[in-house]
C-alpha cells in the first residue's frame, strides 16, 4: 500500500507541475524536490518522462534510474534510452539532465517496469534485458497490442511456474506517419 500511496501523490504532483507549464528537466527537478521533502528517506522513484510531437516525431525525455526504453529505428538498430539523471528523492540537487531523438515513422519504444527484467524463474534466474531484446527483436512487426501481448507472454512463459510478486508493466509506443495532406 505504501508504494502505491507514493505513486498516487506523485501522479497528483506531476499533473500540477505540468499544469503549471513546467516541462522537461526542469520539471523534473522540481518534482524531485518535492519527493525529497516528502517521502521517507528509503523511498525512491525511478521515472521515464516523454514529450512526443505527433507530427514530427521528436521525443524529448528525462530519464530518472528508470529501466532503459528499447528503441527500435526502421534500420533495425536498438538503442538503449539509458538515464540522464538518477532516481528521485534521493538528493536534493541531483544532476538531470534531458536528451532528444527523432522516431521516424514505423520506429518504436518499448518501455517497461522492472518486473519485466526482473521476473525469476525456478533456478532464481532473472528474465533480463538480454532476453526481453531477444523477444522484441523475433516479434517486432506485430501490432503494437499483440507486441505487449506477446512479449507479457515469453515472461510468463521464462518464469513458470513461479508467482511474480511484482507488477509487469509493458507500453509500446509505435510512430505512425502524419495523415495525407498535413504539414
Amino acid at each position: 500500500m505504501p508504494a502505491a500511496m507514493l505513486m498516487a501523490s506523485l501522479q497528483g504532483s506531476l499533473r500540477t507541475l505540468i499544469s503549471a507549464g513546467f516541462r522537461g528537466s526542469e520539471l523534473i527537478r522540481k518534482l524531485n524536490h518535492y519527493l525529497c521533502r516528502n517521502t521517507p528517506d528509503n523511498r525512491l522513484v525511478t521515472l521515464f518522462y516523454g514529450e512526443l510531437n505527433l507530427f514530427t516525431g521528436t521525443l524529448r525525455y528525462v530519464n530518472a534510474g528508470h529501466n532503459p526504453p528499447f528503441w527500435l529505428q526502421t534500420e533495425g538498430e536498438l538503442e538503449l534510452l539509458e538515464a540522464t539523471g538518477m532516481a528521485l528523492g534521493i538528493v536534493e540537487e541531483p544532476t538531470i539532465s534531458e536528451q532528444t531523438i527523432q522516431l521516424k515513422p514505423a520506429e518504436q519504444l518499448l518501455l517497461y517496469t522492472d518486473g519485466i527484467s526482473e521476473a525469476l524463474n525456478k533456478r532464481l534466474e532473472a528474465f533480463g534485458e538480454e532476453r526481453l531484446t531477444e523477444s522484441l527483436l523475433r516479434h517486432k512487426k506485430l501490432s503494437p497490442r499483440d507486441l505487449v501481448r506477446t512479449l507479457v507472454k515469453d515472461v510468463q512463459s521464462f518464469a513458470a511456474p513461479v508467482k511474480q510478486s511484482d507488477d509487469m508493466t509493458l507500453m509500446v509506443v509505435r510512430r505512425q506517419p502524419p495523415p495525407p495532406g498535413s504539414s
